[in-house]
């Protein structure tokens, strides 16, 4: 039986008997990333060769976003995608840690198309276990009567989670708990942690701070503290409610020893009863004082809220260009690696460089990887980076530089860690916009000692090629180059092949007019 939507788990009862089809889901393993980060504050945009401090991940404070939309499960729950367009994506991947998918129904599947997006970009998801109010209270008393009910449950929990192949729960409890029962539900909350971690590894069980576990009453705490300490303990983080003032951040750092970026302090973009819409900044500033970790919930607010959907693109940028310097840019380390920088949507669809179909289509799953910080961080109204729906070899569209006409502009594409063991495989295929477009592609790199260098490549003036015709000590012409550079319907290919021992860090592009870039290829021959 083929499965065409993704829905959630309404009753106990319905978890109790459920069973796994006998089909594989076109689902994508969580990729790595490199074992390092760059804090988005020291990120420049048009910086040549960045070199801020790269920060090792371990010990960083995460940042987690929590999917609240409408209920959820709107056309995101196709497996294969739907035809309508001007709808919700996300795709600023790089600075985030972990993805929930939120409802309000017992057991909340993330849909496929969220998993294959987030997993491209290194970022686990999590589903979602809650129960609310009257209702809540009585399915917990009907799963804590019989404990061998109980380990059903968590069992079917591991099983759901390993079918789907997301990464884990958030358990949030929004009901109050008879006193026995408070150890239960942490005995639980530990039995379901362990039986994940069996059989994936890299699991997450957060909990959300609601139901004291002294007293079993229903009181948000807003700070970590003795009434959801034995729940943290249990868990891999707890996710804090969003009206603290920062003395609770302060006691929460106290509490939380040696485990301070397990602690996600919450930020509803809708701003109830605390900052939210394109103020939240201010929140993750205080936050991160405190080397603290974010959990931002709803960030979809940027789209829901919309009267002109047209408009989502300037309203997300905006939005998140204010958080990056509280962010941390996780760097892409798999090879090969390949994108064509969809979003998973378009108003059209192209295969190929040809159109396949005029129907406006939205899949999630066709979200390719995204560049490090896909959008401006200067604030202004010439966005030096872009994303044009129609224009594409592959998929709904493809990125665009948008130059500079006073000066050339250098743009980064990508902070990377790809290491290359004998020979470099590079394509990149842009569309130049307009004639005797003069641009250059720039690889930075370290070589195996660590000491940096570039490869400078590209056109000037009439289709004129050149290959490292730059004065600096550091611009190199490697062993074996084979440069060459075609021309398919319009669309420049430029293919590089040469030997190579070291690290490509960066992709970066210099042009003075605008620029299209519809694909990027790297391999090293060792993966051939």
């Amino acid at each position: 039986m083929e499965i065409t939507e993704v829905l959630p788990i309404k009753s106990l009862e319905e978890a109790l008997s459920w069973k796994p089809l006998s089909e594989s889901l076109p689902v994508i393993e969580l990729q790595d990333r490199a074992n390092y980060s760059i804090y988005g504050k020291d990120y420049k945009c048009h910086e040549r060769f960045l070199t801020p401090k790269r920060l090792l991940n371990q010990g960083l404070p995460k940042t987690l976003i929590c999917h609240d939309m409408q209920g959820g499960y709107l056309n995101d729950r196709f497996v294969n995608g739907t035809k309508s367009s001007n709808e919700y994506t996300f795709y600023n991947w790089s600075v985030i840690d972990t993805f929930i998918y939120f409802s309000h129904n017992f057991i909340t599947i993330p849909p496929i198309g969220w998993i294959n997006a987030a997993h491209k970009h290194g970022v686990k998801v999590l589903g979602t276990l809650i129960t609310e109010w009257i209702d809540g209270n009585t399915l917990w008393l009907q799963v804590f009567s019989n404990l061998e009910k109980r380990d059903s449950l968590v069992d079917k929990l591991v099983e759901i989670c390993k079918y789907y192949k997301f990464d884990g729960y958030l358990f949030n409890v929004e009901n109050e708990l008879e006193l026995e029962n408070i150890e239960n539900m942490i005995e639980t909350l530990s039995l379901l942690r362990t039986k994940l971690k069996t059989v994936i590894k890299h699991s997450e069980v957060i909990w959300y701070d609601s139901v004291s576990m002294e007293t079993g009453k229903l009181i948000w705490q807003n700070q970590l503290n003795n009434h959801n300490k034995l729940a943290f303990q249990a868990c891999d983080g707890i996710f804090l409610n969003y009206n603290w003032k920062e003395e609770d951040l302060v006691k929460s750092v106290t509490n939380a020893g040696n485990r301070v970026i397990d602690v996600y302090v919450g930020v509803d973009v809708f701003g109830r009863n605390c900052i939210g819409g394109l103020d939240c900044y201010k929140s993750l500033e205080i936050i991160r004082k405190y080397d603290l970790s974010v959990a931002i919930f709803a960030p979809g607010w940027t789209y829901e809220t919309l009267n002109d959907k047209n408009k989502f693109n300037i309203v997300e940028d905006t939005f998140w260009r204010k958080l990056y310097p509280f962010l941390y840019i996780h760097i892409p380390c798999t090879l090969p690696f390949s994108t064509y920088f969809c979003r998973g949507y378009g108003s059209k669809k192209i295969e190929n460089f040809v159109l396949s179909s005029l129907d406006a289509w939205y899949n999630l799953s066709k979200l390719n990887y995204q560049p490090s910080v896909p959008l401006c961080l200067l604030d202004g109204n010439f966005p030096c980076i872009s994303y044009v729906d129609g224009e594409a070899i592959r998929g709904g569209g493809c990125l665009r530089l948008n130059g500079n006409n006073e000066n050339t502009s250098y743009h980064r594409i990508f902070v990377c860690h790809f290491e290359v063991k004998s020979t470099l495989y590079f394509e990149i295929t842009v569309k130049v916009l307009k004639p005797y477009d003069s641009h250059k592609i720039f690889l930075g790199a370290l070589d195996p000692y660590g000491m940096p260098y570039k490869m400078e490549f590209g056109i000037q003036g009439d289709n004129n090629m050149f290959f490292n015709n730059c004065d600096d000590y550091s611009c190199i012409i490697p062993d074996s180059k084979i440069y060459n550079l075609t021309l398919e319907n319009g669309w420049l290919l430029h293919k590089l092949k040469c030997e190579m021992v070291g690290t490509i860090v960066e992709v970066a592009i210099e042009t003075e007019e605008p620029l299209l870039i519809g694909h990027l290829f790297i391999n090293d021959g060792s993966n051939l």
